[in-house]
């Protein structure tokens, strides 16, 4: 019998039990907890992820009032509530061990007879990263890990084995605050080891002289950094002067205009652009693979608030990203603080030009869409302004790379 089949068999035979089911022979009894699956409702278990729907089963357990999850009161349909069944979905809100460290793991059932407890724990999913403050950061700086189910952490190991144990987590699982250790010239993914599960980001720290870069703007024989170059010479003001924007190894662009009016598309103009020259990044091989296992990454760093140009990101003359980070900004106003964040661009979200507006058009789905037939990378940035104008925008960027994520 198929799933779906047999959870609507059970359900009418419920309900055809609620009709039949009003007496009772003492107070309620929780025997098992199983799951709504004809493979599984004879496996109990005694735990459970938030947002599981469950089949309580036992005695007496017909008019309900409230039913709780660690205290917890969650709904429930009294249709499917009779003398030895109830129907029920744990909360996704569910008090649990990682939100708080006295939680009474345990399912009560109140009724007009009586109530009962059973000994259930509610678990939390494995942790995951969704995103990294700034996967370049230097030794010392502040370090923030986004992602979900953050709790319960017991350390977090860098590339080169470096173990981190003094961190902060947020109460609801989805931050944790640290300080970069000194990762030297080691370059990989970070770990979080926590108590129910590891994971580690999809994509290397310390990534800025690496073969995965297009320009890390650099050149050869000026410090900091292992020169990956390939700038075109124009565009942009390249500097490396740490008074201006701190916290960069070797030379980064600055893009700094002021006084565009609207709709006004001269990214040729003075600093409205960054120039590459086509980079050899990838085999011949790669042409084939979906882009939906690639991103493009770069740090950027504003000195005042971004609040209106418009940042076309560009793979040859065919594919475009439109980099608005201001538009769900708080008050429609993105602002780093002169500090140096990571951004990630899946390169499935470029896309082809409608009536000549680039980016809004079909994605990319292959990577030949977005690389020429010889794996050189056909790569640059453009500001333009649309209904808005720019009075002043000041900003730099660094460490353009292709990760693969999958």
């Amino acid at each position: 019998m198929r799933k779906h089949t047999y959870i609507a068999f059970l359900l009418l035979c419920l309900l055809w039990a609620c009709t039949k089911d009003n007496e009772f022979s003492g107070p309620p009894v929780i025997k098992a907890v199983s799951l709504l699956d004809s493979a599984s409702v004879d496996s109990t278990f005694t735990r459970a992820l938030p947002g599981t729907l469950v089949l309580i089963s036992g005695e007496n357990l017909g008019g309900a009032t409230n039913i709780y999850f660690n205290g917890l009161a969650a709904y429930f349909n009294p249709t499917y509530n009779t003398n030895t069944h109830v129907i029920i979905t744990i909360p996704s809100n569910a008090p649990s061990e990682a939100t708080d460290p006295d939680v009474p793991n345990q399912i009560r059932i109140v009724t007009g007879h009586g109530e009962t407890t059973f000994s259930f724990i509610v678990d939390i999913p494995p942790p995951t990263i969704e995103s990294i403050s700034n996967e370049n950061a230097f030794p010392g700086d502040s370090l923030i890990i986004w992602g979900s189910s953050l709790w319960l952490i017991e350390k977090i190991v860098f590339p080169g084995n470096r173990v981190v144990t003094a961190f902060n987590e947020s109460s609801d699982g989805y931050r944790v605050g640290l300080i970069m250790p000194d990762l030297g010239g080691d370059t990989g993914r970070i770990v979080v080891h926590a108590k129910y599960g590891v994971t580690a980001f999809n994509a290397p720290l310390n990534d800025h002289e690496s073969g995965n870069l297009l320009s890390n703007l650099t050149n050869d024989g000026e410090t900091g950094e292992k020169p990956v170059f390939n700038w075109a010479w124009w565009g942009a003001n390249r500097t490396g002067d740490p008074a201006l924007f701190p916290g960069t190894r070797g030379n980064y662009l600055q893009n700094i205009f002021g006084g565009v009016g609207a709709n006004d598309g001269g990214w040729w103009n003075g600093n409205r652009s960054g120039n590459f020259n086509e980079v050899p990044l990838f085999t011949a091989a790669v042409i084939t693979q979906q882009t939906a296992n690639y991103v493009l990454k770069f740090e950027v760093n504003t000195k005042e608030p971004w609040t209106a140009a418009i940042c076309v990101l560009r793979f040859g003359e065919t594919y475009a990203y439109r980099y608005i980070p201001f538009t769900n900004a708080e008050n429609k106003s993105f602002h780093t603080d002169n500090k140096w964040m990571t951004v990630t661009i899946p390169l499935s979200d470029f896309k082809k030009a409608v009536d000549g507006v680039e980016g809004t058009g079909a994605n990319a789905a292959v990577m030949g869409d977005l690389v020429k037939p010889d794996g050189k990378v056909p790569f640059g940035y453009r500001f333009i302004t649309e209904a808005a104008p720019v009075e002043v925008f000041n900003a730099a960027f660094d460490n353009f790379r292709i990760i693969k994520i999958r």
